[in-house]
């Protein structure tokens, strides 16, 4: 009878016979689940985004992404358009496997006319100097070499609040953002060297979360460097 109790009570309290208590965690599975889902939109908001910036590169083109984040938008472009990929970030890795290198955040450790094309996207306003960024860019891209920004425009009341909004979750992260409207972003393009080839306003709703307006440009290396 001690024995059958004695067993009982192990079943009950996590096997207090056998050393440390044992704790089911009812929610893991629930966090799982969560976790994948998440990784899915962050995957397929990836490949769709490649799907667009593919027909602006060259075949086998040397890409580079500045601010890649997870990496999957490079790494999707690699089975898309055969793009040679490296990342750079200032976080210590990227999920996707692609070749990477961690990024100090001001200057590109790169030689010059290095890439045929090289990716901003929603990373300009996170820099903490976008027009030391933008003449970086333009040093290590080839004569000819395109730029594909991606950027968040403050145009409305409710696009600078959702600006501001953004600003205050990642500031403790990358520090303040720097928001600029198409106008002062040609600005910053043309004082590095670099003409619009072309530019499009993007759907508010690509993100549900963050409907603020969008612009995407497509800029041209001109000639030498300025």
């Amino acid at each position: 009878m001690m024995v059958g109790r004695a067993c009982a009570l192990s079943a009950r309290d996590g096997s207090r016979l056998g050393g440390e208590p044992r704790f089911v965690d009812l929610l893991a599975p629930l966090r799982r689940v969560a976790r994948r889902a998440v990784r899915r939109r962050q995957v397929a908001r990836a490949y769709d985004m490649a799907k667009e910036i593919a027909p602006d590169l060259i075949p086998e083109a040397q890409l580079l992404d500045v601010g890649c984040g997870s990496g999957f938008i490079a790494h999707h472009l690699v089975a898309l358009r055969g793009a040679r990929v490296v990342g750079v970030d200032v976080a210590r890795t990227t999920e996707a496997a692609i070749p990477y290198t961690r990024y100090e955040g001001r200057y590109l450790p790169f030689d010059d006319a290095t890439f045929d094309a090289v990716l901003l996207c929603y990373v300009l306003h996170h820099s903490a100097d976008p027009t030391l960024l933008v003449r970086e860019v333009r040093r290590v891209l080839r004569p000819g070499g395109r730029l594909v920004v991606y950027e968040d425009l403050p145009i409305t009341p409710f696009d600078r609040f959702l600006c501001w909004r953004h600003e205050a979750a990642w500031r403790a992260r990358t520090g303040p953002c720097t928001f600029l409207d198409e106008a002062g972003w040609r600005a910053v393009f043309s004082a590095a060297g670099l003409s619009v080839h072309a530019v499009r306003r993007l759907s508010r709703w690509r993100n549900a979360g963050n409907p603020v307006a969008r612009v995407r440009f497509v800029l041209e290396a001109e000639g030498s460097l300025p």
